[in-house]
């Protein structure tokens, strides 16, 4: 595989433009407001690379699967998690609302592409290796946790490192929220958010629509 392939270029392209155009709103907002409230956002978005960057890596090189394969699984939530990023949407600082709501879907729009773009490149090498079946079974999988993932960070305001730093008191944490249903009801509502997300941009390439004959047959 050449990384200069045309379809590569175009991938890196599109992904790049997508958070430049959400980072390009949130300087305009800093300016206007002369205030950093939304600048959380940058590390967000930086987080949701994390994982395509892995899924590349692993993509080109797949004997790095077993090293950067569990790492990719642990930062993927926060691709996604910028979607929730949504429930800051409220009147601030004299910007209108509606450049918010632009800005923060402009975000969430680049973390759902990245996440959605790093799981496809890994089933590409699951279905390679176990075939077809398995890897939408990986893909399910993978967006369960995901979702569970999203509702740690967000609820539980854990943390991907935390994993590393603090993982007594984390499993823990997420040991006592499996008793309550808001857990497995915002769980389901994510995956399930996002298994459609993913089906749409699995199956969107593939249609093959022919245009309209304009003159007729």
């Amino acid at each position: 595989m050449d990384i200069f392939r045309k379809e590569h270029i175009w991938l890196w392209t599109a992904l790049t433009l997508a958070s430049m155009a959400a980072m390009g709103l949130l300087i305009g907002r800093i300016i206007y407001a002369q205030h950093l409230r939304f600048v959380f956002l940058t590390w967000n978005l930086f987080l949701a690379w994390l994982p395509f960057l892995f899924a590349w890596i692993i993509y080109r090189t797949p004997r790095t699967l077993f090293i950067l394969g569990p790492l990719w699984l642990l930062f993927l939530p926060n691709a996604p998690y910028l979607v929730t990023d949504l429930i800051h949407l409220s009147p601030q600082y004299g910007v209108p609302v509606w450049y918010d709501a632009f800005m923060l879907f402009t975000f969430a729009l680049a973390g759902l592409l990245l996440g959605l773009m790093s799981l496809y490149l890994m089933q590409l090498l699951v279905a390679k290796r176990f075939g077809e079946w398995i890897s939408w079974l990986f893909v399910l999988f993978v967006l369960g946790m995901s979702g569970f993932g999203v509702y740690i960070g967000r609820f539980l305001r854990w943390n991907s490192w935390d994993v590393f730093t603090q993982p007594q008191t984390l499993l823990y944490d997420i040991l006592n929220s499996l008793f309550y249903v808001r857990t497995w009801t915002v769980t389901a509502v994510l995956a399930g958010i996002m298994v459609f997300a993913y089906l749409l941009f699995y199956a969107l390439p593939k249609l093959q629509i022919p245009l309209v004959n304009q003159r007729g047959s």
